[in-house]
């Protein structure tokens, strides 16, 4: 007799695979099983709005997934735009925004800094060009962007020298400071372009070491300092203010100017920063008077209610997002991210988005700060410096920045004064007192700096 086998206990652990005819069965009832023919309409529109959703969302999916693809679509366009000459734009087609678009969302692209590099050479390129057929607003326009991207110093130098020649020759330095000299002796000094003021600056821009026309800003500058003092015996502190802060515009470290603020600072009992702020809304009001300024809101404007309040901020949040996307951290007239990010800030500092929006852009103003610094482009560093502080970064995190970057303005006013440019001298030293007051040795290069703007009034 057989012994009884346990048919359980010796089954097919791996049964074998459905073959062919019940896969194709299985396929045939699927549409059945789910409901496709009752609902065949419910089906075909989820398709189409599949495809359609598909469709839509292809580049952000892309991006998202694939950043240095995106990153590599911007490089692509980038060189496009430079083959095109399309160097800069407002809107972020031009070859430097793509490029540093395309940095920042692949910080290791060499490719990327080598066409920031190209860009520059290209610059100077269109700024010969411009210059050989007397446009000199495009040639000081391209010239200006050249400077931001780092180009040799000697090549910008000595295209800025001949722009400065061919415009002298062209408008007539002698004629423009014949002007203002005539402004100045009918008493004209400020308050529109045709007072001697903005004409000075006017001969001084075409030809920076014009003695008549340093001598004669000088001069007037002095006039202005004494009103603003008989201003003050008399009581008017803002009509001092005021001209004050013309002087400080024209040039921030006059010989006479220290005097007259210690005694308006005494006058108006403010502290250093109460008179700063002062100075400032002053100058502020001197540029925009005759324009038309628009009202900050403040007083007079009308509270904006919670509802408002946000619609604004999911406004602003939206726009520095798309101004991070096309490359434009920083912009003229407000319209970088970082501008509106801080605008965003000052409505909401509690918002959780609004800090995620700064945590994520906080690092590309750093790098922003740190490569313009590593360029020697000490302006750029220092709007990107700015920008850091506007995203509410700690002032303990910002000191040791800005005292770096006001010893690099001191070398190079040391620089310039050494070469004879007072003028740039005098620029160099306040960009340094701005950024760290208490730099070592800002008080004994503004001595100097005095000391040379004397013997120059006075040869």
């Amino acid at each position: 007799m057989l012994p009884r086998v346990n048919s359980r206990r010796h089954a097919d652990r791996f049964p074998d695979p459905p073959g062919a005819g019940a896969i194709a069965r299985w396929l045939a009832a699927l549409p059945e099983r789910l409901g496709m023919r009752r609902h065949w309409r419910a089906w075909l529109i989820g398709s189409m709005l599949a495809v359609v959703a598909l469709a839509m969302l292809r580049v952000p999916v892309a991006t998202w997934l694939w950043p240095q693809t995106r990153a590599q679509a911007l490089y692509a366009e980038a060189e496009q735009a430079l083959a095109e000459g399309r160097l800069s734009a407002e809107d972020g087609s031009g070859a430097r925004e793509l490029y540093e678009a395309a940095l920042a969302m692949d910080p290791d692209r060499a490719e990327a800094r080598q066409g920031l590099a190209r860009v520059a050479l290209a610059a100077l390129e269109q700024a010969s060009a411009a210059l050989a057929e007397d446009r000199f607003d495009d040639a000081r326009r391209q010239l200006a962007l050249a400077r931001a991207l780092a180009v040799p110093r000697a090549e910008a130098d000595a295209i800025a020298a001949v722009l400065r020649q061919r415009e002298a020759g062209h408008v007539g330095v002698d004629g423009l400071f014949a002007h203002a000299e005539e402004a100045h002796a009918q008493g004209l000094i400020e308050g529109g372009v045709g007072s001697a003021l903005p004409l000075y600056a006017h001969v001084l821009a075409l030809e920076p070491a014009h003695a008549g026309a340093l001598r004669g800003r000088e001069d007037a500058l002095a006039e202005l300092l004494a009103q603003a003092r008989e201003a003050l015996r008399a009581g008017d502190t803002g009509e001092a203010a005021r001209l004050v802060a013309i002087v400080r515009t024209y040039d921030p470290v006059h010989v006479d100017l220290p005097d007259t603020l210690a005694r308006l600072m005494e006058e108006t009992r403010l502290d250093a920063e109460g008179l700063a702020r002062l100075l400032a809304g002053e100058a502020g009001r001197q540029a925009e008077a005759g324009a038309g300024a628009v009202p900050e809101a403040g007083a007079d404007a009308a509270p904006m209610d919670a509802a408002e309040r946000s619609r604004r901020v999911s406004a602003l949040l939206a726009s520095a997002r798309a101004a991070e996307a096309a490359g434009r951290l920083l912009a003229p007239q407000g319209e970088g991210a970082v501008d509106q990010l801080a605008e965003a800030l000052r409505l909401a500092p509690d918002s959780a988005e609004v800090a995620g929006a700064v945590a994520r852009l906080l690092p590309l103003v750093r790098d922003c700060h740190m490569r313009e610094l590593r360029a020697n482009s000490l302006r750029r560093a220092g709007d990107c410096l700015d920008a850091r502080a506007a995203l509410g970064e700690e002032d303990t995190d910002l000191a040791s920045a800005r005292r770096q970057l006001a010893e690099r303005w001191l070398a190079v006013g040391d620089e310039r004064l050494g070469a004879g440019e007072v003028a740039n001298a005098r620029s160099a030293l306040a960009a340094a007192r701005r950024f760290d007051p208490g730099v070592p040795g800002l008080a004994e290069f503004e001595l100097r700096v005095r000391a040379a703007a004397a013997a120059l009034r006075f040869d």
